[in-house]
């Protein structure tokens, strides 16, 4: 499939909650030409603003019905070995998990699919396999939701070869029946970041990303088709003046904020046509960089709350809806021609074969705290007593009971152990350090057999054939110096990545909590460091001092002093040498009789230039000066006047004072 497909987009208008106020203001219009939201003006409600759509729900629509007309046409696709996005997005408490997920009396549009996958996989010939993987952006990081939340670590976003945007060492759970994933997903969301606003009482903290991997293989045609089918359910958007958030809240809303924000660019980006899209300024918009403007069939669900206080909130979310239907995908079929045909199997099988791991079943929580290390993220779920945790999803209401299955299930890492890449390298430095020797001897030899023939030597010759075939054949241990150097090079570079991406994480997670802040917060927080840091440099504490001058950095980062300190500190802990301070530049002190002198001759150069503004006035001002003169007298001389006569007096009459002179003029007169 080579054409261009846009995003489709689907809106949804909830029912109104119990208490929550409503004026009938967001309605759905149905036409022979097709539905769209009408929404009055807020500002004049003789006016109405209408969003036409792909497909429009009101308040009394089903799940039924959004899943049959626009979703399940979509898992053909999935079939066919296209990638399909399917993602809620709407303001906080609008009904997007709900969409997604559901309830036990109305599952969503993820358990609907897995059980729509399962059915389609029973009914055709080709043999089907099927995995999951669940992760969650939180706070900009990734975690995998299919592990122990206790041992949950932030997981990097690569790019591979191919351009592919992919999570590195994403858990990958196959899937045999529909049991296997209720257990996996219902575990997964109880670990999912929740906690309670003044909007929502159950409100998504964090962007979930649930993706159903679908291998089709045809043996009659030897080829492998491989789709995929991202199910998101994007955080709600939120106003904080109305969420009552605390502290750790209001980082999280930042956060989300800040996620939706950067879409927002790249929507606009891609529709402006822009030469540079944003898509790495979040992680969510980096991930989701294939249904932007990428190789996949996208679908935007538009959740939309028909309370008042979300009439402003309403209106971006339609017009975000309305920017995205303009974006053009190109969609492509992801097939692979297989080497050999092997023998064809019906039931669903693992697709990877990889060391496993398992999920416990959650058939019951602790208060405990599991043994491992200690997670790298902070408690998310908060308001436990009034919000409540999510109700757990079944599948009773979807399929039949069938055969129990195991307790524990095998998640298959898609990537080789560090044993396995090693091996792999020595084996690769191995083969290729032989194969450069037997050239180089081999063209040696050439060489030496040539200057023999010349020569008429034919002893020589003989010596070096078996010179030359002694080379050949490697001794054991000659390679044993170059693999060990190689492997202490990999331990060095790998030592430097580490420090660099704890570095980097280090800064990124200073860097949100300095944007929450205000400038004179950020100036004082990084004063604080400073002193702390300081404190302990004394103590001769290089490492601990060393982590609060960067974190100090985060709050100042245009600070030259202190990124020199960084830097100093930096190399004192690294070769092990005691921190000893750069001096400080010299001050230049002078003593007071120069300054008095430096004051005195500015005071004589600024009277001169005043002096020669009096001259250049005093002839345009003679006329009138008698007169002036006889209406001083009795009155007190302005500043002007008392400059007068000092410039006067050096031209009068030597030993005269200036007044007695002023008078002979007078008089004179």
């Amino acid at each position: 499939m080579s054409s261009y497909s846009r995003v489709k987009i689907a809106a949804r208008l909830r029912p109104p909650i119990s208490g929550e106020q409503h004026d009938n203001a967001i309605r759905v219009l149905r036409s022979p030409s097709g539905s769209a939201i009408v929404v009055d003006n807020p500002r004049d409600p003789s006016q109405t603003f209408n969003y036409p759509f792909t497909s429009c729900y009101d308040a009394s629509s089903t799940q039924d019905e959004i899943f049959d007309s626009d979703v399940k046409p979509l898992i053909d696709l999935a079939f066919s070995g296209m990638t399909v996005t399917i993602f809620a997005y709407g303001v906080t408490s609008s009904g997007k998990t709900h969409t997604m997920q559901g309830t036990r009396q109305q599952p969503g549009i993820i358990p609907r699919a897995v059980q729509d996958i399962f059915l389609r996989t029973g009914l055709q010939s080709a043999s089907r396999s099927l995995a999951v993987s669940y992760m969650e952006i939180y706070k900009d990081e990734v975690y995998d939701l299919l592990v122990d939340r206790e041992s949950a670590v932030k997981l990097p976003v690569r790019e591979n070869e191919a351009g592919k945007v992919f999570v590195a060492n994403l858990s990958v759970l196959p899937l045999h029946t529909i049991e296997d994933f209720e257990r996996a997903f219902s575990h997964a969301n109880k670990q999912r970041s929740v906690g309670s606003t003044n909007l929502n009482a159950v409100s998504s903290r964090s962007h979930a990303i649930l993706t159903l991997h679908v291998t089709v293989t045809d043996h009659s045609n030897n080829t492998t088709l491989s789709g995929k089918l991202n199910l998101v359910d994007l955080a709600g958007s939120e106003n904080n003046k109305l969420t009552g958030n605390d502290a750790s809240r209001m980082a999280e809303s930042a956060a989300i904020n800040k996620s939706l924000s950067v879409l927002g660019q790249v929507v606009h980006a891609l529709n402006q046509g822009a030469s540079r899209i944003p898509y790495r300024n979040s992680k969510l918009t980096r991930i989701l960089q294939d249904a932007l403007g990428g190789n996949s069939v996208g679908l935007l669900i538009c959740n939309l709350a028909p309370g008042t206080k979300f009439r402003q909130d309403t209106l971006n979310t339609l017009n975000f809806a309305v920017r995205t239907k303009n974006i053009q995908n190109k969609p492509l079929v992801n097939q692979q021609v297989n080497a050999t045909a092997g023998p064809s199997s019906v039931a669903i099988q693992p697709a990877i074969s990889a060391q496993t791991r398992s999920i416990p079943a959650p058939a019951h929580t602790t208060g405990t705290r599991l043994p491992g290390p200690r997670p790298s993220r902070v408690p998310r779920i908060s308001n436990v007593a009034s919000a409540g945790p999510r109700t757990s999803l079944t599948f009773s209401s979807l399929h039949a009971p069938g055969a129990k299955t195991e307790g524990k299930l095998a998640v298959v890492p898609p990537h080789l152990t560090e044993e396995e890449i090693n091996a792999r390298i020595a084996k690769a430095v191995e083969l290729e350090v032989a194969r450069r020797l037997a050239e180089r001897e081999a063209q040696r030899r050439e060489e030496e057999e040539a200057a023999a023939a010349a020569a008429g030597t034919s002893q020589s010759v003989s010596m070096h054939d078996e010179q030359a075939s002694s080379l050949q054949s490697l001794q054991p241990g000659l390679l044993t110096p170059l693999l060990k150097a190689r492997q202490s090079h990999d331990e060095e570079l790998k030592q430097r990545l580490e420090e660099l991406e704890s570095k980097f994480e280090r800064g990124n997670k200073e860097s949100h909590l300095a944007d929450v802040l205000s400038p004179i917060s950020r100036k004082k927080t990084g004063r604080a460091y400073v002193a702390l840091a300081r404190a302990h440099t004394q103590k001769n504490n290089l490492q601990v001092a060393l982590e609060l001058y960067r974190k100090a950095e985060a709050y100042v980062p245009d600070n030259v002093k202190l990124k020199e300190r960084i830097i100093e500190i930096e190399w004192a802990v690294k070769n092990d040498r005691p921190f000893i301070p750069s001096p400080k530049k010299p001050r230049v002190t002078r003593s007071k009789r120069e300054r008095a002198k430096s004051s005195k001759g500015k005071h004589k150069h600024a009277s001169a230039h005043e002096g020669e503004e009096e001259e250049e006035g005093e002839d345009e001002g003679s006329a009138s000066g008698k007169e002036n003169v006889g209406g001083m007298e009795g009155a007190e001389p302005s500043r002007s006047a008392k400059r007068r006569r000092r410039m006067d007096s050096g031209n009068g009459e030597p030993g005269t004072p200036p007044k007695k002179r002023r008078l002979v003029k007078f008089e004179e007169a």
